[in-house]
């Protein structure tokens, strides 16, 4: 099977952006806080060789499909708890840790048992 091609730099940059967008969507904090560390890895990144660049991307590769994958932002509810959203994309990975829906009716919306600070 053919390895698939490394993207540019830039391409990463712009796919973790996105990947950010929809993991922190609605919390401007979080939004703020992702960029903030993503470009920092980036700045740091700039004087590495080739060779140690494409090491680097492939982290970055990585980076970007946990946190599209395995990032669900929690909401504090009126009750103290929080609830998040889990989207099928989260639960349907075979043989990967991935999210469990609890049962009960709630549908795909689960809740922790947390409370809200």
């Amino acid at each position: 099977r053919a390895m698939a091609s490394l993207p540019t730099s830039l391409g990463l940059f712009r796919s973790l952006l996105r990947a950010r967008s929809a993991a922190f969507k609605g919390d401007p904090t979080a939004l703020t806080a992702a960029r903030t560390e993503i470009r920092k890895h980036f700045d740091e990144s700039k004087h590495l060789s080739p060779s140690e660049a494409s090491g680097k991307i492939k982290e970055g590769v990585e980076a970007e499909s946990f946190i599209r994958l395995h990032v669900v932002q929690a909401v504090g509810n009126e009750r103290g708890n929080y609830e998040m959203t889990v989207q099928t994309h989260h639960t349907d990975l075979e043989g990967s840790n991935t999210i469990e829906v609890p049962s009960g009716g709630a549908g795909a919306a689960g809740s922790c048992a947390g409370e809200k600070k």
